[in-house]
This record gives structure tokens, sequence and C-alpha cells, in this order.
């Protein structure tokens, strides 16, 4: 057995992890620990895949700014290199729903419209959000996006008419314009004016690509849509055929979001003219309704809207135009009734439990033999699998695989089970045995901390936490692996494969930085141990 040593300074302390070929190099501890109630983590992502900027302006805005601090208890807010911003709640603040902590997270970056991701937060409870940065220069497919300034009174009063159409990006593009008439009065969600410089964004989706949807709220799925004029809700609904979306956005330089209007915007967008009438089967003509509905993203919350209609523009184009009673988005599509739950399925037999890695599910209607959707499910015993979305009248039928998310294949490798039939709607739990899954090897990891003679550890002192990650080799798609506590420092995880190689990191901040990185290392056998030597945790 060869031992590896690695030193680090830290405090004036010695820190000496050693291991057996361990595919950590060692873990850069730190005396200050994160904070764990109360955590934010904006996941930001390009959806053109372009490499994200690595020059970040954070700013933190809201009523409780000052009550916002990074999981190390700072106020200097930084995106991660995985994109990744962490903030937190002062540990001086308790959460509550009758106390409840708002605030604004800011990123600015070169050629990028500004993120604004306002939050509450109610509960300790770690909140995630995935939240799209769009370059206006290189954005995605099928999407244009346009961003000028305007100004408004010190009461929230335009008093000119402010107007902004996106730019072309090829010569096919889509045009899409907003107005926002002179004597509009700008007002935020909590009733306070929007005045003075003010920046307007425009986001256009067109339909001139097979993945039309992909860039629109929902990506397909418009969730319990409420009814126009106090009407009982339409339920959920599916696009069928789309006709494209507009979304645009008021902020001043204060960053308050416009989101009331006292008077109506105006706004059209040109269609692609092989667009298909949901209704009549045939490609959309002048005077045709296309029905329309909104979104509001911080209320997560569908409208039905008026309909817009079909004419023909100045340049000869077909073109949408419908009016905007508030800012947000707008998407003009037609649809057909889902049902939110169902069929249900509840995983029978297995000999799994507590198992970390998801198995691969194809769903089939019955009627056709044809897959209507293939996804990554739970497998341990008595575990929950829930349809969603799904049209009314058709029967379904679930089929599992010895097929993970983390290794791909197991030792049986195909089929392994399939259910009876169920319906949409229906969560009645419907059995599927899967007493022929094998169970996977499982990996052992142990964080081990030792002291030198005389001394004894002190375990109130140790890190609370140690997160690692792995990722294919090269390639930076990190996953999360496992979690080590200072009192839990035996954990387990069937996400590895012995006879792999992997890329592995660490870190004991909450996951704000991984400082530790072992490259390239081959799984060999199922049983790690990181030796720990640290005097700074003995007593």
């Amino acid at each position: 057995m060869t031992y590896r040593h690695w030193l680090f300074s830290l405090v004036g302390s010695i820190v000496i992890v050693e291991s057996c070929r361990n595919p950590l190099d060692g873990v850069q501890l730190r005396t200050k620990d994160p904070i764990q109630a109360g955590v934010v983590e904006l996941r930001l992502y390009d959806p053109a895949s372009n490499p994200l900027p690595s020059t970040n302006q954070v700013k933190i805005a809201g009523p409780d700014a000052a009550n916002i601090v990074t999981t190390l208890n700072t106020t200097r807010y930084k995106v991660n290199a995985d994109g990744n911003l962490l903030l937190a709640a002062s540990p001086m603040v308790t959460l509550s729903s009758q106390t409840p902590l708002r605030f604004t997270a800011v990123v600015e970056a070169a050629d990028y419209l500004t993120v604004i991701q306002p939050m509450t937060l109610t509960s300790p409870s770690r909140v995630t959000r995935y939240v799209r940065r769009i370059n206006i220069n290189k954005p995605p497919r099928a999407l244009t996006a346009a961003r000028t300034t305007g100004s408004a009174d010190t009461d929230g009063t335009v008093s000119t008419t402010l107007r902004l159409t996106t730019a072309e990006q090829t010569k096919d593009s889509d045009h899409a314009t907003v107005t926002i008439p002179s004597g509009t009065k700008l007002i935020d969600r909590d009733g306070q004016v929007v005045g003075g410089k003010l920046t307007i964004t425009v986001i256009h989706t067109n339909a001139r690509s097979s993945d039309a949807t992909s860039q629109v709220p929902g990506n397909g799925i418009l969730s319990y849509v409420n009814g126009r004029n106090g009407a009982p809700s339409l339920g959920s609904l599916r696009v069928t055929s789309i006709a494209g979306s507009v979304m645009f956005e008021v902020y001043n330089e204060n960053y308050l979001v416009a989101t009331k209007l006292s008077q109506p915007a105006r706004w059209s967008m040109e269609l692609n003219p092989a667009t298909v009438n949901g209704k009549t089967g045939q490609p959309v003509r002048i005077g045709d309704s296309i029905p329309l509905y909104s979104y509001d993203a911080f209320m997560n919350r569908w409208q039905e809207e008026t309909p817009g209609v079909v004419k023909r523009n100045a340049t000869g184009s077909l073109e949408y135009e419908a009016q905007a009673a508030a800012v947000g988005s707008y998407v003009a599509t037609w649809t057909e009734p889902i049902c939110d739950v169902g069929p249900v399925f509840k995983i029978v037999g297995s000999k799994l439990a507590n198992v970390d890695v998801n198995y691969r599910c194809k769903l089939i209607d019955v009627a056709t033999g044809t897959q209507v959707g293939t996804f990554y499910a739970n497998a341990n015993n008595n575990a929950i699998v829930k349809i969603y979305n799904q049209p009314k009248g058709r029967q379904l039928k679930l089929q599992l695989y010895d097929e993970t998310d983390a290794w791909g294949k197991g030792a049986k490798g195909g089929l392994i089970a399939e259910s009876a039939n169920g319906l949409p709607c229906d969560e009645t739990a419907i059995p599927l045995n899967l007493s022929a899954l094998p169970v996977p090897p499982i990996v052992k990891l142990e964080f081990y901390f030792s002291c030198p003679g005389g001394t004894k550890l002190d375990e109130s002192s140790l890190p609370a936490e140690i997160r690692v990650q792995y990722s294919e080799v090269g390639k930076g798609n990190w996953h999360d692996l496992t979690i080590a506590t200072r009192t839990q420092r035996k954990v387990t995880s069937y996400k590895l494969k012995v006879g792999e190689t992997y890329d592995f990191r660490a870190s004991t901040d909450g996951g704000a930085t991984w400082p530790l990185r072992q490259s390239d290392y081959l799984i060999e056998k199922l049983e790690w141990t990181l030796k720990i030597k640290a005097e700074m945790y003995c007593k």
C-alpha cells in the first residue's frame, strides 16, 4: 500500500491528508462552517450553450437586502465557476411565513440580459432555482431579444411612448414589438411606483423550429390556468400548435420590477406562415383568432387572456396582435386539456433500499404500443412513480429497465418488469413488481480524522459537511456523489462503478467553491478511506 501525503496551511495549522490511492487529493478544510439554513442556490445557465461569462456583477436589492449574505456570512457575492450563485439569510434572521424575507438577486454581464430574480424566504429549507441567461448577440435558436432604456416620472408615469422591437438575428427571423403608451403608470407587485431611469427588455420566441416550446414558460405545459374574467379554471393544458411567445420586462435603476400597468401595452409578433391553426388544421391566415395565455414567473401563475388576431403588417408578413394587461410573458397557442397526475405506480418486491441511482423507465401507449415518454425513476421498494401531464382517454403502462442514470446498464441490462394498464387522472397506485431487479454494488466512503499521541478528536470542531461530486473524465458535467457531516463520516453511494474512471472534486463550504480536484481516477475497489491528520481538530 502506497500512501500519498498532502500538506495544507490553514491559519498556522497543518492539515495532513493521506489515503490508499484515494480519489480525493485531500480536503482544503476551513475553520468557518458555511450557513446551511435559508440558503438560496441560483443555477445560472445559457440555453444556447454559450460559455457563461467569467466576469459578473452581483447586486442584492429589495426590502430585506441588508439581511442577505453569502453562505460564508460575507457580502462578497460571487457567481462561481459552475455558474451558481449561493446566497443565504443572515444567521441573525428568523425565517417564518409571518416574517418573510424578501429580496432580489441581480446578475449583470456584458452582452447578457440582466438577471433579476425576486425571492421570498419563509423557512430554513434550501431553495434552488434554475435561471436562464440570454446572450443578446448569441441567443438560442428560435429566440431573439432586445433591450433599450427609457424613463418615467417620480410617480411612475411614462411621459413618452416606449417602443422596442427585437433585433434581426438571421434573414428569416421574425420580429416582435412591445409598445407602452405615454401616460401609463408603472407599479411593482407591492404597489410601489417604478419611476426614474428604466430598462426595457423583450424576448420573442418564434415557431420556426421543432423545439419552439423549449424557450417558452412551462416548456409546452400550462399548469392550472386561471379562467378569464373570474371564470372557472381551465385546468392544465398542453401545447398542440404554438404561434409564438413574447416576454417583456421593465425595471428601474433600483431594480424595482414593474408588474402592473395602468393601461394595457400593445404588442405584436410576426408569424411563421406554416404555423398550423390548431382548430382548423390548416395554416394560419388573416382573421384567425389565436388563444392567448399569460404567465407570471414570480407567482408561477397562468392566466387566460383575450385572444389576439392575425393580420398582415406593412412588410407583407403575417402578424399577431394583442394587448398586455400586465408586464410578463404571453404565449399564443392552441392547447388540449391534460391530467395533472395519473396514472400512478408503486414499486413492490424490490430488493433495493436507500439506493441513490434512478432507473430507466418507458411509458407506453397500450393501444398503439408507441413510447409516450422516457425518464429515470427511483426503484427502491415502496417508491411511488407519478405520471404527469397526460391527455385523457388513453391507457398507459410502465416499463422499467436495469439501466441507471449514473452508470448505464446493470447486470441484466434489459427490461425487468412491466406494469398493468393505468389511466390518466387516476391516482390509484398500480403495483410494479421489481423482484427481478438486481441490487447494484455499493461504494463505502469514510472520512477518518486522527490525532497525534496524547490528544483526542474534538468532534464539535470538525467541518459541518464535506461535499463530493464526480464527473465523466474531462467533461466537467458534475453530479452530486455524497455528503459527509461531522457526526456522520461513513457514507455510501451506488453511483460509481468499479472499473470506470472519473474526475472528482470536494468542497467544505457548501458548494460555493470546489478547491480540491482529482482527475482521471480509476475505481478499483468498493471502499475508500480518507485519513485526515489535523491537529486543529484535536484537544
